[in-house]
């Protein structure tokens, strides 16, 4: 039966490889058998083999190189079999070698090896440090830029593009090309001046006006680094960019050095040829500045006269006192003209926060601020009271919408009841906290006449009064009721006059012997007491008239020799009256 032509290939193909193998190893070899390493037939032709051989042992180094200027991926190679299987399908599997990097590490050589070409380190400035620092370094291979201490590198990496051709005095010359990798991260050719690698001392911050504004705010700035700078509100010139630059050696040194070139408006860097000065455009005199409680107003002085021509000025509110306060947006504005004046700011609310702004149509802003109008006294309390229930004076808050309520004074003047003359006169003051006040010491038979005002620091406001007597009446309320201690004291006096008063009645009777109560000594000769028509009621003091009872015009009094009274039987009768009700006691 005759072969397939596929595997009668094969089979001849496989017959040279496997003699091949056994007279190396000068005996008989198997497919699973591989101790040496065949050297590639795909590497760089170029490649110079130390030693030089065409197969190597198991973990034998081997030494490449390449001619000048150019440098293997790899500077040692190895073989790394130490079985070579056939796999499933039959086939070989290649050998395998290793690889030794510039660090040190071995790694699996993945395809080919080729002799790369190299640059040799460049004689750039002797202060450089280059990282690896090598003799030599492959093509696109990246290398870091460093400097001493307050110094820079142009670039912060470098990297050697390979061999060019140049024409130097008329002759075609190979040179080794680099480029640099700017502050934006791009990739700039440097040759063939070698001049621009070198150490540049860093930008320091430019010291023309103390008043200028850096941002970021340093001591140093890094070469190409991009620094915004402006002048103070209302001062020119406008915000600016400027950049630190290396500039070319001067004749006097042979250090570089760094300088500032600064973006002008039309978009364009160029050199800063003189020192930067702020200059206020327009100025505000603080010692003119008047503030009020109702106005604010400032004199202005134009410090640069052409660009004086378009200046408003304006009032705006800004911040009220209190959410309770009604305070009316202000209007004011006005277009100054000439180079000086006085700007005003009236009909404006006390306590009260408004910004004054002058600005350069249409939107540059010469001067700015936040004023705050003085404080007035505070208004009249709205409401004043006496709480009959606790016998306390109370008010409703005053809101600080004229000035900060700092407290309350009271004036209490105490007088008689009766005609009004002075007794007394106090002044309490109480924190803003406090809305009620109860007054110590009231006696009966006074009144009081209270004054209520809101304190601020500008001084008290207008005055609520309030007049009221001591524990009886308030003005406008009805009676309130006694301290307790008056009514103990009035208990312990009906207490004590009731018996005193019967007492007092019975020795008026039994010592003067007189006719009962309602009777008069009858004018007769015998004497005696005679009824009279009507009783009378008994006089108030000693002899003399009488008063009478209600709708009664006899009049009693004590007779002046009393006589007895003839026994009779006693009765007792009773008269009424729209005042009082009395017994009478009769014979």
């Amino acid at each position: 039966m005759a072969l397939p032509a596929p595997a009668l290939t094969f089979l001849l193909t496989l017959a040279p490889l496997l003699l091949a193998r056994g007279q190396m190893h000068h005996g008989p070899v198997t497919p699973w058998e591989a101790e040496t390493c065949q050297k590639p037939a795909w590497w760089d032709p170029r490649l110079q083999l130390a030693p030089a051989r065409d197969s190597y042992t198991e973990n034998e180094e081997v030494t490449l190189t390449c001619n000048k200027g150019f440098q293997p991926f790899f500077t040692h190679v190895k073989c790394a079999n130490t079985a070579q299987p056939l796999d499933h399908s039959g086939s070989l599997k290649e050998d395998v070698w290793l690889g030794k990097k510039s660090s040190g590490v071995w790694t699996r050589v993945q395809g080919n090896i080729v002799c790369i070409e190299t640059c040799q380190k460049p004689h750039w400035d002797s202060r450089l440090q280059l990282a690896p620092n090598q003799e030599s370094y492959k093509k696109n291979e990246e290398v870091m830029l460093s400097c001493p201490k307050d110094f820079q590198p142009p670039f912060t990496h470098v990297k050697c593009t390979g061999k060019v051709l140049s024409v130097i005095n008329g002759k075609p010359v190979h040179r080794e090309a680099w480029n640099g990798k700017d502050s934006r991260g791009s990739w700039i050719n440097i040759q063939p001046n070698p001049g621009r690698v070198q150490c540049f001392g860093k930008c320091r911050k430019p010291q023309w006006d103390p008043k200028l504004i850096f941002d970021p705010n340093q001591e140093t700035y890094n070469l190409n680094e991009v620094v915004k700078m402006r002048c103070p509100e209302g001062s020119w010139p406008p915000p600016m960019e400027i950049k630190c630059v290396a500039s070319k050696t001067r004749e006097s040194s042979v250090i570089p050095y760094s300088s500032w070139i600064v973006r002008n408006a039309t978009d364009t860097w160029h050199r800063m040829e003189k020192n930067l000065t702020c200059v206020e455009v327009l100025h505000v005199v603080p010692e003119t500045l008047k503030i009020s409680s109702t106005s604010i107003k400032l004199n202005w002085t134009c410090m640069l006269p052409n660009m004086c021509q378009h200046i408003r000025a304006r009032c705006r509110l800004e911040r009220r006192s209190s959410s309770n306060c009604e305070v009316e947006e202000v209007k004011g504005e006005e277009i100054l003209q000439g180079q000086e004046g006085t700007f005003i700011c009236s009909s404006l609310q006390p306590f009260t926060v408004y910004s004054v702004t002058i600005s350069l149509l249409p939107s540059t802003i010469l001067y700015t601020r936040l004023l705050s109008t003085k404080e007035m006294v505070p208004d009249k309390l709205e409401k004043l009271w006496m709480d009959v229930s606790t016998g306390s004076l109370r008010w409703k808050a005053l809101p600080s919408c004229k000035g900060e309520i700092i407290g309350y004074q009271l004036n209490i003047t105490t007088m008689r009841a009766a005609d009004g003359s002075f007794l007394e006169f106090s002044q309490v003051l109480v924190n803003q906290s406090v809305f009620e006040y109860v007054p110590p010491h009231q006696t009966a038979g006074s009144k009081y006449l209270v004054t209520v005002q809101g304190l601020t620091a500008a001084g008290a406001g207008a005055a609520s009064h309030l007049e009221f007597q001591a524990y009886v009446q308030v003005a406008g309320q009805p009676p309130g009721p006694w301290p307790e201690s008056a009514v103990i004291v009035v208990v312990l006096v009906v207490v004590l006059l009731i018996p005193l008063s019967a007492g007092t009645l019975w020795f008026v009777f039994c010592s003067h012997r007189c006719c009962p109560l309602g009777w008069a000594m009858a004018p007769r000769a015998g004497g005696g007491c005679a009824e009279p028509s009507r009783p009378l009621l008994l006089a108030s003091a000693g002899s003399g008239p009488g008063l009478p009872l209600p709708d009664s015009g006899l009049p009693f009094a004590f007779p002046e020799k009393r006589k007895p009274c003839p026994a009779q039987p006693r009765r007792i009768t009773t008269q009424s009256s729209s005042h009082m009700r009395m017994g009478i006691i009769t014979a």
